[in-house]
């Protein structure tokens, strides 16, 4: 005690340290194998909430082993000693021994080496994440190089564009000194020019005002010479007057005085004129002067007044002119809107009229779809009426369903009594007499649903058998030949339909064969020693189940005891079969080994379980040893942990509706599903999740049938399809005849030597004409650019055109014409005898090379071209673009033949759209929302080439 005390005390003393240096999950393995600690303590101290560090944690370690006393520190020493010898050196002052000496004697040397295998497990498994680790750092770090060298090119180009710019911002700097020299020139240029416009205007000015002051002048000295002229006419006609006026004699003389004397006073006043200044002017003459002064100032009155007139004449005149010349404009301008509005107005008639003809036509139309909808208001009722029949019928098979179920209770009483008499007699021979006498008495009740209708191909192909009964899902025949289309609603309809027969019959048969729940039947725990030798041996194996000889599974008897009731098995077709639990007393406690033909080895749980539950033979098992594989399936399982061994893909070909279970996934055709359980909750459905194309990850998740359950709705599908209703329903079949069902031939085994994966049973019978719910699927990344295969046929060529007339198509297509391939075969021939690679026909050698391009070859190819390329391993962008009644005029530029009908057209593309649908190989639709015209259409595949290259390819 006191050497224990002295050594904690030096370990309490270092605690500190220890705490902060020491891990305990390192430690915790070795002290739980010295038995010092339990699970519970490993649990505890790794995962409580309390210990949020590693400090703690190893602190309160310590605590728990400083708590056990002796043993607690010795452990604690040698997981010292073993992990950190330094530390061990530092406590008790001795050189690390490592020996051990607890785990050697709690569980002895064969537990020391298993203690040292896991360690050197878990070495190794770090040196492989070391090594991998490395392996990533210099990946990157090529990576990172290769991107710096991409960036110092990069930098270079930038620093020339650099020195281009800072070139080009001189020159624009010396330009723009320049423009702003030019700007100011213009200016005064500009300035100068508006100087001598306002001087040119003063002149003009100036000169006005003078040629009016001249016409003033001129108009003055006009009047002038006027009067001048008027004056000399009256002097020169005075005389003529006088002598035209004389009469008789006394008039005569009378007026010759008057003459004289008035001579006289001229002659006066002629004189007065001349000398105005030699005396004063008579009166008589002063009054004449006055008078002639006054008349020669009326006159002048006159002659101003005259003037004033013509003036404003002229003034009128000249308005006059202007208001002409403006109304001429205004009438023309009247003229041109006048007819410019009867054109208005005609246009606007033959618009009225072209509505009125439209109206018209919409009137027709909206007759027609009045008719159209009264015929299917017709078709709702008649289809009612249908449905109420089909309650009826409901009704009376529920009536035939209780009537069965009577028969059934009696005769399952009278097989448990035949059961209490087999366990009482003795002797195999009479027990399988009763056997097969009490299973003639249900024989009767077995339905005719099978797992394989008539097995040509699959995993029972090498039995020789005909038909092998499905196990669970059998159900009552009707007595009187009821027809198929009444159980295939009963029992195979995807309505709620109540359970039949075959489903409660099934469901006991599930509950006989599930294996007991005991938790120690799923392996051996370890220190304890199995009672049986063979039950340790069988447990934790991988499972290889090898079907005999022809003869034993055609036509078993319910008494029988099968594998599938003796042993119960996990994981699948990803991590192997194994074998969880063994009924005791079973003849496989010590199996005769024999390898035969057909291994399970591959297959999911479903096929195994189903191959086994057909099986009676224990000689045809093979056992091998695989405790690595089947450690983490009896982990997760002791741990409650789903995991489970089946993973692959499938495409669905039938479009399934939501059941009444809620677990149910909703799928549609040509979905990619993940199945991750062939047998989930031990039933015989699918548990999977719907698959993102892009990005591969699951989306939802659910349940679906079975691939047998499955084929069985698609035959009810096609049942449904009666020619009658074909023929009624001709538009609605054509839109939902793509979407709901597809047919898909069967592919032959490419040889046998790689035969293909077998993952369900499959029960078609012919290969050529069967119609497949799921096809098996894998996902194909390819990064190079891929060809491209335009569809359908008769648009593809001028498609082609167009998508090349496109901007920088060039430099992301390249187009392989028929013509160039053939010229390329007869330049380069190749012989018979030259291995396959140097035999590729001239097509594929082009996309090769257009692949080594870094560019898309546009391929002008059919169905079986496109087959052709997948079988050399190059998986084209098939593109399909969808046309529809209403989208086929616009494509009337695309079409190689003109003068086709519709009709043809129509016919055409969905003959190719129905071959596309067996390709091995996934494609993409271009929808007729995408595209409104043909001059859009180029640009919608090429954007749909470019996503398609980097969304994942699925293979058949």
């Amino acid at each position: 005690e006191e050497e224990e005390d002295t050594i904690w005390e030096k370990i309490e003393s270092a605690r500190h340290q220890l705490t902060r240096s020491l891990n305990p999950a390192k430690l915790t393995p070795y002290l739980r194998q010295c038995r010092v600690i339990d699970e519970q303590d490993e649990e505890e101290v790794l995962n409580s909430c309390r210990f949020p560090c590693k400090s703690n944690q190893t602190g309160y370690l310590m605590d728990i082993l400083r708590r056990r006393g002796k043993r607690g520190y010795e452990a604690f020493l040698e997981s010292l000693e073993f992990y950190y010898p330094e530390h061990y050196t530092r406590l008790t002052g001795r050189e690390p021994a490592q020996r051990c000496s607890m785990i050697l004697d709690e569980e002895g040397p064969e537990g020391l080496t298993q203690f040292l295998m896991m360690e050197v497990k878990k070495v190794r498994a770090q040196r492989k994440e070391h090594l991998l680790k490395e392996h990533q750092l210099q990946v990157k770090n090529q990576v990172l190089e290769q991107e710096q060298v991409r960036l110092e090119q990069q930098l270079k180009e930038l620093l020339k564009v650099q020195e281009r710019c800072q070139r080009l911002r001189e020159e624009w700097d010396s330009n723009s000194v320049e423009l702003l020299r030019l700007k100011d020139e213009n200016y005064m240029m500009a300035m100068r020019y508006a100087q001598l416009c306002e001087e040119k205007n003063m002149a003009v000015l100036r000169s006005r005002d003078l040629q009016l002051l001249v016409d003033q002048l001129k108009c003055q000295v006009s009047s002038l010479e006027e009067e001048c002229s008027l004056l000399r006419k009256q002097a020169s006609a005075a005389p003529q007057r006088e002598a035209e006026e004389r009469g008789p004699p006394d008039a005569v003389s009378e007026l010759w005085a008057e003459n004289q004397r008035l001579t006289a006073s001229l002659q006066e006043l002629q004189g007065m004129l001349q000398k105005p200044s030699e005396g004063p002017v008579p009166g008589s003459e002063q009054i004449l002067l006055d008078i002639l002064e006054h008349d020669w100032k009326e006159a002048q009155d006159d002659r101003q007044d005259l003037c004033q007139k013509l003036n404003s004449l002229q003034n009128e005149l000249q308005w006059a002119e202007e208001l002409r010349d403006k109304y001429l404009q205004e009438v023309e301008d009247l003229q041109l809107k006048y007819r410019t509005l009867q054109k208005d107005c005609d246009l606007y008639k033959h618009r009225m009229n072209t509505v009125l003809m439209q109206l018209e036509e919409i009137e027709k139309e909206r007759d027609q779809a009045i008719q159209s909808r009264d015929g299917v208001q017709l078709q709702y009722s008649q289809s009612l009426i249908e449905k109420d029949q089909y309650r009826k019928r409901v009704r009376a098979l529920e009536e035939e369903r209780d009537e069965l179920l009577s028969k059934l209770s009696q005769a399952e009483g009278l097989n448990s009594t035949l059961e209490a008499q087999l366990q009482r007699c003795q002797g195999g021979r009479s027990l399988s007499k009763m056997c097969s006498s009490s299973y003639s008495l249900c024989s009767n009740l077995s339905s005719t649903w099978s797992l394989i209708d008539n097995p040509t191909n699959g995993i029972m192909d090498t039995l020789g058998t005909s038909v092998t009964p499905f196990p669970g899902d059998s159900a009552i025949q009707s007595m009187d030949g009821t027809s198929d289309s009444e159980k295939d609603i009963n029992r195979l309809s995807t309505f709620p339909f109540p359970p039949c027969i075959g489903s409660i019959l099934r469901r006991q048969r599930e509950e006989r064969c599930t294996p007991y729940k005991r938790h120690g039947g799923l392996a051996l725990r370890q220190g304890s020693k199995p009672q049986l030798p063979d039950l340790a041996f069988l447990l934790a194996r991988s499972l290889m189940v090898q079907l005999t000889s022809v003869g034993h599974p055609s036509n078993p008897s319910p008494q029988e005891k099968r594998l599938g009731a003796d042993i119960s098995i996990l994981g699948g077709n990803r991590t192997g079969i194994y074998v969880q639990w063994v009924k005791p007393g079973s003849q496989l406690r010590v199996p005769l080994l024999k390898e035969e033909v057909l291994s399970l080895e591959n297959c999911t749980r479903e096929v195994a379980y189903l191959s086994l539950l057909h099986w009676d033979e224990p000689s045809s098992l093979i056992f091998q040893l695989d405790l690595e594989g089947y450690q983490p399936l009896r982990a997760a399982l002791e741990e409650g942990k789903k995991l489970s061994g089946d993973s692959f893909y499938v495409r669905t070909n039938v479009s399934l509706a939501e059941r009444s279970d809620p677990s149910a996934l909703c799928v549609r055709c040509r979905e990619i599903l993940h199945v991750t359980d062939t047998m989930h909750k031990g039933r015989l459905e699918w548990y999977c999740a719907r698959v993102d194309p892009l990005t591969l990850r699951d989306l939802d998740k659910g349940t679906v049938p079975n691939y047998s359950r499955a084929h069985q709705l698609l035959k009810i599908q096609e049942k449904r399809q009666t020619p009658g209703q074909q023929r009624g329903h001709r538009n609605n079949l054509k839109k939902r005849a793509l979407g709901q069902l597809r047919l898909v031939k069967s592919k032959p085994q490419r040889s046998s030597e790689q035969p293909p994966q077998k993952l369900w049973l499959d029960p078609c019978s012919d290969p050529e004409t069967s119609l497949k719910p799921y096809i098996l699927v894998r996902p194909v990344v390819v990064k190079t650019p891929r060809p491209v295969v335009l569809s359908p046929s008769c648009i593809a060529p001028r498609l082609i055109r167009n998508l090349l007339d496109l901007p920088t198509s060039r430099l992301d297509f390249h187009v392989c014409p028929a013509g160039r391939q053939q010229s390329h075969a007869q330049e380069h021939p190749v012989p018979r005898t030259a291995p396959q690679e140097q035999r590729e026909s001239g097509r594929i050698h082009m996309i090769r090379e257009a692949m080594e391009k870094n560019k898309h070859c546009l391929l002008e190819l059919g169905v079986e071209g496109v087959r052709d390329l997948i079988k050399s391993e190059i998986y084209p962008i098939v593109i399909h673009v969808e046309v529809t009644e209403k989208n086929v005029r616009g494509l009337r530029s695309l079409l190689g033949k003109a003068g086709q009908r519709d009709s043809e057209v129509l016919k055409v593309c969905r003959g190719v759209e129905r071959a596309l649908h067996t390709l091995p190989c996934s494609w993409a639709r271009v929808e007729p929302q995408a595209w409104s015209c043909a001059e859009e259409l180029p640009k919608v595949v090429r954007g749909c080439i470019f996503q398609e290259q980097t969304r994942p390819l699925w293979i058949e």
